[in-house]
């Protein structure tokens, strides 16, 4: 009971939107057991009439049947009866073909809500959740979690179509033989008991796949992510011997999934075959035996231990899918726990300075990242950011960006906390380039107009020449038009980054943040980049992470980062004249 009560709440949790549509499958679900029981039940009449051996049959359906008929002034006979059994058959039809569609329904718009609301959801969740995130689980949980979400809500529909036949086709068994009715249900109930534990080894099996699919998701994400690395190591083998291990773990539980679900109705078709005979061999020499019933009895049973095997498979693939949807609630939770926070509620405006004042960061209590930054950045001003690797240039970025939030201290734009503003009108007007150039498999438009339908062509063509690409793309044949490849591999590493700067400019950002954005390009690409950035001189907010120490030496301010802290600032000319600084010393050694 409690692991059915854990059922049902997973059930409602995930589909109690859908009660009404459910409730009425359970009526569609009675009236086409109705329809095709009466109609089963109407052969008892038409048999007597045949054989001669009776007026119509003696039960409760019967006469009704016949008051009906008389009722409506027609004759109570063979070829009538004919006609009133076909037409209830092609109704019971037009019911489960209209019971087909509000389940298909049903399970096509929750197939597209959920995963909508997963993938904004996902969206909206806070940086520093997304960071733990692994590699295709994701694409793991809105297609494999939410389809097994459709085959669990499928099998409920389905449960709740044949639960609602075996009731209406036991009223109509009841009501010809209540003796054998009786028996067919204790041994339906037996049988039923009997394969249940087969349903916990099913639960068992789908958390084991489940597991392994997911991690077989994020190895096969890894794998194509590094395919070029693969390829020139030599170690093509080596990968798809240990791909060669997940695949066939995932073999081996589909292997015994089957054999597992295939044992109820292997079982279940002699069970039936062997009780029919034994009810035969014990009523054929009673008195009262009337083969026209017996027929009818025995194609109910037929149809209550079918729909029983059925109520078996579909319980099944209800287990199967409960550790799918458990995994798929879990990470709707964490989404919920974990939403990033839209506080702010002021518009942003910027006309005088950024400022860290006395900012630290932690990203646990026994990691300190930065501690009591502070430094001041002007509008108009291009300013420069350099250190060693791991001091923690990008995290005061993404401190900027609001990706993070300080531990200590205040981001403040003339003297405003950051905090306050709309996250959205911030970010709207702060304009991000980093080093890893993200790139759709797109035409140049769409990459630089980056799904902001509000930016025009004019726009575009605008940022392309601020970005000293637009030169380069008007000798494409398809110019703007142009497909650029999955990742852009159609362009070199240089003009992916201009099209990146492009699509930031196309927004007219008021602060431009370059994160080492020219850091894996060769000299000649790095100073058609330079000379993008000094055309925006005085006309854009301009903050550079460089490793290359000549790409700032036209900055107006520089600081320097190191252990955590400003250990240094200043105008680039005036730091090289001091020989104990860390600019000079960095500059004289990679000079």
């Amino acid at each position: 009971m409690k692991k059915l009560r854990k059922i049902y709440d997973i059930f409602h949790r995930t589909f109690g939107k859908y009660r009404l549509q459910i409730g009425a499958l359970v009526a569609i679900g009675f009236i086409s057991g109705m329809l095709e029981g009466i109609g089963a039940n109407a052969l008892i009449p038409l048999f007597s009439f045949i054989t001669g051996a009776g007026e119509g049959g003696s039960d409760f359906i019967s006469k009704s049947i016949e008051n009906v008929f008389l009722f409506l002034n027609v004759d109570f006979g063979v070829m009538y009866l004919l006609v009133f059994i076909a037409a209830l058959f092609v109704f019971k039809a037009i019911v489960l073909f209209v019971g087909k569609y509000v389940q298909t329904r049903i399970i096509a718009d929750y197939e597209n809500e959920t995963r909508t609301e997963l993938f904004r959801k996902t969206l909206q969740a806070s940086w520093p959740h997304l960071l733990h995130h692994k590699i295709g689980y994701l694409e793991k949980v809105l297609f494999m979690d939410v389809k097994k979400s459709d085959a669990m809500l499928k099998s409920i529909s389905e449960l709740v179509l044949a639960a609602s036949q075996v009731f209406t086709y036991l009223f109509v068994a009841f009501n010809i033989s209540w003796s054998m009715s009786l028996i067919t249900l204790g041994v339906g109930a037996v049988l039923f008991l009997f394969l249940s534990p087969l349903f916990f080894i099913t639960k068992k099996i789908a958390y084991e796949t489940g597991q392994l699919s997911r991690q077989t998701a994020h190895f096969i994400n890894e794998i194509v992510l590094g395919l070029k690395t693969l390829k020139i190591t030599s170690v093509s083998e080596s990968v798809a011997e240990s791909s060669g291990q997940y695949f066939n773990i995932l073999r081996k539980l589909r292997i015994k999934k089957s054999i597992i679900a295939s044992i109820p109705p292997t079982l279940l078709q002699p069970s039936s075959v062997i009780f029919i005979l034994v009810v035969f061999a014990f009523s054929y020499k009673t008195p009262d035996f009337n083969i026209a019933s017996f027929l009818v009895i025995i194609y109910l049973i037929q149809r209550i231990l079918a729909n029983i095997n059925d109520l078996q498979i579909h319980v099944n693939g209800i287990v199967d899918a409960v550790p799918y949807i458990e995994n798929m609630l879990q990470y709707s939770k964490e989404l919920d726990v974990y939403r990033e926070e839209y506080t702010g509620h002021t518009p942003f405006t910027f006309d005088h300075t950024l400022e860290f004042q006395d900012v630290s960061f932690f990203y646990n209590q026994d990691k300190e990242v930065l501690s009591d930054i502070t430094f001041r950045i002007k509008k108009g001003e291009f300013a420069g950011l350099i250190g060693p690797s791991g001091v923690g240039k990008t995290t005061l970025v993404d401190l900027i960006l609001r990706l993070f939030k300080p531990t200590a201290g205040v981001i403040a734009l003339d003297r405003k906390d950051v905090s306050e503003i709309n996250i959205d009108d911030y970010r709207g007007n702060v304009g991000y380039v980093s080093q890893d150039i993200y790139m759709m498999n797109d035409t140049i438009e769409n990459n630089i107009k980056f799904y902001n339908p509000h930016i025009t062509s004019e726009e575009v063509r605008r940022a392309a020449k601020d970005a000293n690409i637009l030169s380069f793309i008007e000798t494409l044949p398809h110019g703007f038009e142009t497909s650029i490849g999955e990742r852009g591999v159609l362009l070199s590493a240089g003009q992916r980054q201009r099209i990146s700067i492009a699509r930031v400019l196309a927004r007219d950002p008021e602060l431009l943040i370059l994160d080492e954005a020219t850091s894996a390009l060769d000299n000649e690409t790095e100073t058609q980049i330079q000379k993008v950035i000094e055309n925006l001189r005085g006309k854009i907010t301009v903050l550079m992470i460089a490793h290359r120490l000549s790409t700032i030496m036209n900055c107006d301010n520089i600081l320097v980062l190191g252990d955590g802290k400003i250990v240094e600032q200043g105008n680039p000319r005036e730091l090289l004249k001091d020989k104990d600084s860390y600019f000079y010393r960095a500059y004289n050694v990679r000079k």
